[in-house]
């Protein structure tokens, strides 16, 4: 589903993380950690197609991901928050869709209840914890069935309760093919697969 080939990430003119090549399928549970400012954010906005400073592929499906520019496969849950905070939860996570069906409609309800949100679907998202935030974008992200989930600095949004919750969100979207990626500063546990990023390179562990 994604391979990024003889990559390359730059900053001012300067490479700062080298990748050789990376495989990613369908169904994944991807985990890259590394250090702050050793390039994890900017990794993601590329794949996201939203950072242009690199050489080398990133290939979604057999095609850049530059293809995907205007109908992005892609979704990218990172440190700024992109919901309505005068507008209910439900009303948040259901913005994207274009119609409702009723199977979407049960599992959105069965995943705020996962997310202890069901009985808070009707209140205004100014009124809510910060994890309980992500966890609407979260849910409004694998109810979209995208083909990957780019999710920054994971563990700054979820204590370890709250992470195992999260993961099984994502299990709505894995089941369907959808892959996760997310970074983070230590290792994450509960990942198909881990790569650190140290010395300016990414290594598989």
């Amino acid at each position: 589903m994604l391979k990024i080939e003889g990559f390359s990430l730059s900053r001012e003119n300067e490479k700062f993380m080298l990748i050789n090549e990376m495989l990613i399928g369908s169904s994944m549970r991807v985990n890259i950690f590394g250090n702050n400012d050793t390039g994890r954010s900017l990794l993601l906005r590329s794949i996201h197609g939203d950072y242009f400073d690199y050489g080398g592929q990133i290939m979604i499906k057999d095609k850049s991901a530059l293809f995907y520019k205007k109908k992005k496969k892609t979704i990218l849950i990172n440190n700024t928050s992109h919901l309505l905070v005068n507008e209910s939860v439900w009303k948040n996570i259901i913005i994207p869709l274009p119609k409702i069906t009723a199977r979407q409609k049960q599992k959105i309800m069965e995943l705020c209840v996962l997310a202890k949100l069901g009985d808070k679907i009707g209140l205004k998202v100014k009124t809510l914890s910060s994890s309980s935030k992500k966890f609407i974008e979260l849910i409004r992200a694998v109810i979209q069935l995208p083909q990957i989930i780019l999710v920054d600095d994971l563990e700054n949004y979820f204590d370890d309760k709250n992470m195992i919750t999260a993961l099984e969100i994502c299990n709505f979207a894995l089941n369907s093919g959808t892959s996760v990626i997310a970074t983070s500063k230590k290792k994450l546990d509960n990942f198909d697969v881990n790569y650190r990023i140290q010395d300016s390179k990414m290594v598989k562990l």
